[in-house]
């Protein structure tokens, strides 16, 4: 593709990264179908970034990258990967989120160093294959929005991982692999169809942050109250008639939400006083039957 097709902008951005020699290369937003034949004269790249190109596949030479840490593909129109990613065994960081992908090819399973991995967004795996969890490096996995009918087993192997995310993925029960994960520091499940929390969730005593909004939930377990980090819990939008006592026991919180619970739940005297007195926010619990 000669450069004459290719927008202005990417053309700027590219000479310019030529001319300087930087590893970092920005083509986000410029608007292409495909990658230029000019990409191909910066094989010594380290981060680049596609985000809203409008991409609708991507070459097999990008597989020559192979210095590549960072990827970012987000928001375009992929349907489908190169195998040729294969290569690209530096990388590090990897966002495919909000694409039009359908399956995870195995190629990715060489990418051992990834400590990143983002497949949310506007994807359409119904399946997470059984290889990510040989991905034993990865510290963030995000698979919000996918619809996902089948999660393995394997992903608790994957103990590295601080943040999980599984926001609308159609759950209907936690994972009980999730039990193994006691790195995390956050867990994001909100958006799905959970009607309860499992007890094993209070052995995570690291997470810091816990999304558990817009589910069915109707109380919540003891053992949550062993979730003493926990700076912020979002319970939005269920279905919880009452908030247990021991909550206010979780001083740690700066950030509590409630609303949305119909009809209100009452708020037990422990949490209005910690409301009071400590960081906790105060707009999170207005509106709410004290």
């Amino acid at each position: 593709m000669g450069d004459t097709k290719v927008p202005r902008a990417a053309v700027l951005r590219m000479n310019r990264c030529l001319r300087t020699g930087s590893d970092r290369l920005d083509l986000s937003l410029c608007s292409m179908s495909t990658l230029p034949e000019r990409l191909r004269e910066l094989t010594h790249l380290r981060e680049l970034n596609l985000t809203s190109t409008h991409l609708t596949e991507l070459p097999e030479w990008l597989g020559e990258f192979t210095g590549l840490t960072t990827l970012t593909l987000w928001r375009n129109r992929l349907t489908r990967l190169p195998e040729s990613l294969k290569n690209l065994t530096a990388l590090t960081t990897l966002n495919l989120n909000d694409n039009d992908l359908s399956e995870v090819p195995e190629s990715l399973a060489n990418l051992t160093g990834l400590t990143v991995l983002d497949l949310g967004g506007g994807n359409r795996l119904t399946e997470i294959p059984r290889w990510v969890g040989d991905l034993t490096g990865l510290t963030v996995l995000s698979l919000n929005g996918n619809p996902l009918v089948t999660v393995p087993e394997s992903l608790g192997n994957l103990t590295a991982l601080t943040d999980l995310r599984l926001i609308r993925t159609q759950l209907d029960e936690v994972p009980r692999w999730v039990e193994n994960l006691t790195g995390l520091t956050e867990l994001w499940l909100g958006l799905n169809r959970l009607t309860e929390v499992p007890e094993w969730l209070g052995n995570l005593t690291g997470l810091k942050e816990l999304y558990l909004n817009q589910n069915r939930l109707t109380g919540l377990p003891d053992s949550l109250r062993n979730l003493t980090a926990l700076t912020t819990l979002n319970l939005r939008s269920n279905q919880l008639a009452e908030i247990p006592e021991w909550l206010g026991d979780l001083t740690a919180l700066t950030r509590l939400e409630l609303q949305g619970n119909c009809p209100p739940p009452a708020i037990p005297e422990s949490l209005s006083r910690q409301a009071r007195t400590s960081r906790l926010w105060r707009r999170f619990l207005e509106g709410l039957d004290h």
